[in-house]
């Protein structure tokens, strides 16, 4: 058995006895974000650019027209209803992928003994 400790004064570091689990944590490392950083603001720039494409679209076309589906009738600008449209078919199209996705996936876990 070793010798008492008295907890030590603040500032001065305690005596610990050889072989004894040590109580102090080393600091988290900060993460090296540097180059993903870059790359994700990079990444932004094309999507500002087809944003602003769409907004030009929409105010050059601002025409009021009259949409009928299913009984339904209403009016809205032309080239906010060709966006919607086109949002509307992005959505169909990631869900159909979405499906084949988890089909190949399943399908591949199969094969691995």
């Amino acid at each position: 058995m070793g010798p008492i400790q008295a907890p030590a004064p603040t500032g001065t570091p305690a005596l610990v006895e050889p072989g004894a689990p040590s109580t102090t944590t080393t600091p988290p490392r900060p993460a090296e974000t540097s180059r993903p950083q870059r790359h994700l603001w990079l990444g932004l720039i094309p999507g500002m650019v087809a944003l602003l494409i769409m907004l030009v679209f929409i105010f050059q076309n601002l025409r009021e027209t009259t949409v009928s589906f299913l009984g339904f009738a209403g009016g809205a600008p032309l080239g906010l209803l060709l966006v919607a449209a086109a949002l509307l078919g992005g959505v169909v199209v990631f869900g159909f992928g979405s499906v084949r996705i988890v089909q190949l996936r399943r399908r591949g876990r199969g094969r691995r003994p």
